[in-house]
């Protein structure tokens, strides 16, 4: 479900948002182009129980139109322009037939690629969508779940204890702070990773005491959102196994030559 520790991996956030409008067919088309070890997508319900990709609760921020996916269907939420993007107006597909789509087509279009998938509502109803999406498409041994929530995760974790899923918020820092005083193996935790930013609250994070704790437990850790070249090589440096980027060649680039 993730790769093995010792092998750093570049996956492409949103999709590999920083070329192509963020959680579309197109993005994750570029960033498997690009070389991407995995792909990263966020997923919303619609009001009749679909899975969508996409970042925000609303399609006010990255399509022509507005309002909350839970109270649009599927068939409203496919009227938007998801191409009309007026956060990045220079990478602007508007006109282009791109539009929102589905977990289930997203995963089958890349039936060989290994994912992270988002879950952003932290309902029992998602939890259980997700879960059947993922055997539907037989997406079981390369999908690994994650949530900013713990409430969220865990009603994942319930439902469909078979797959793989990283650390959630409360999970990350009782583990990162055990870390830091060396007593992390007595945290419990089924996650296979750890996706975390660099620093929070001023927490250094990137601690090598912090990778290493990870490491003993088997637990990848990956960093987002990681854009800059040095900083890609600082980390990697440092033992990271993924770095969750908007531009996936920039962190082949790093990868293949993680020196200064």
């Amino acid at each position: 479900k993730t790769a093995p520790i010792g092998r750093a991996e570049i996956i492409a956030h949103g999709g590999g948002q920083g070329v192509r409008p963020p959680d579309t067919l197109e993005a994750l088309d570029a960033a498997t182009e690009m070389g991407a070890d995995a792909l990263e997508t966020d997923v919303q319900q619609t009001a009749d129980g679909v899975l969508v990709l996409m970042h925000d609760d609303t399609l006010d921020r990255t399509t022509n139109l507005s309002g909350k996916i839970s109270t649009l269907t599927l068939a409203q939420v496919r009227k938007a322009d998801a191409g009309d993007n007026s956060e990045n107006p220079g990478q602007s597909f508007a006109g282009k037939g791109v539009v929102v789509p589905t977990l289930q087509e997203a995963l089958a279009r890349h039936p060989r690629a290994r994912w992270t998938v988002e879950i952003k509502p932290d309902t029992s109803a998602a939890a259980e969508t997700l879960c059947r999406d993922i055997h539907a498409t037989h997406a079981e041994a390369r999908v690994l779940v994650a949530s900013f929530h713990d409430k969220a995760l865990g009603a994942f974790r319930r439902v469909c204890p078979e797959i793989a899923t990283s650390m959630a918020q409360d999970e990350t820092r009782n583990f990162v702070l055990a870390a830091y005083v060396g007593l992390s193996r007595f945290v419990p935790t089924p996650a296979a990773a750890m996706q975390i930013p660099v620093s929070q609250s001023g927490i250094d994070l990137a601690s090598p005491r912090v990778i290493a704790a990870a490491h003993k437990r088997g637990i990848r850790v990956q960093y987002w959102t990681i854009n800059d070249p040095a900083e890609m090589k600082r980390l990697l440096a440092r033992g990271a196994d993924g770095l969750i980027t908007d531009y996936v060649a920039t962190g082949r680039a790093a990868l293949a030559k993680p020196g200064p």
